[in-house]
């Protein structure tokens, strides 16, 4: 039995938009709703504009979402959001292991497994990030490194859960450092 899903558009913000951009897009984008029928769309605004967001796009079709939590739930952990604090803004959604942080910040497999169930235990849907570097895609090893993140993320996560998790791949074109 194949299972069909309707196309998902995510609209990651990284660091970008003030509070007054981000409401200025909110009300346009809610002018545009009426057209946008045939998909699925979600924003993901920098963690500050979550609630805004959330109360403009409240009885519509757009969900929010974070960029991020960490998999604690509370703690001394500086400048880090919970699952808790994300689902309390207002988000229904949360990017776990974006390349960016996977590539710059220096993530690892067992971090973006231990967010991706933290996402799950709250109840948010997390969009689970995967992909290669241009280097690992030139030498043939995409499959190795997608396969080994998808393990890595989903181990101990039950097939119920693992199915509220949607998946977005990429491939890393520049290496960066800090």
């Amino acid at each position: 039995m194949t299972m069909s899903r309707r196309k998902l558009i995510a609209a990651n913000w990284k660091m970008n938009k003030t509070l007054a951009e981000a409401a200025a897009f909110a009300s346009a984008l809610r002018a545009a709703l009426a057209e946008l029928t045939a998909c699925d769309l979600v924003v993901l605004p920098s963690f500050f504009a979550v609630r805004v967001l959330a109360d403009a796009f409240v009885r519509t079709p757009v969900a929010v979402g974070a960029q991020d939590l960490h998999w604690e739930e509370s703690g001394a952990f500086t400048g880090e959001v919970s699952a808790t604090m994300v689902r309390d803004a207002g988000a229904t959604v949360v990017l776990v292991g974006h390349s960016e942080r996977r590539h710059v910040l220096g993530e690892s497999d067992d971090v973006v497994a231990r967010k991706l169930a933290a996402a799950l235990r709250a109840g948010l849907t997390p969009i689970l990030c995967v992909g290669e570097l241009l280097a690992e895609r030139e030498h043939g090893r995409q499959h190795e490194v997608v396969v080994a993140q998808l393990e890595a993320a989903f181990a101990g996560v039950g097939a119920d859960r693992a199915a509220r998790t949607t998946m977005k791949g990429t491939t890393t074109e520049t290496e960066q450092s800090l």
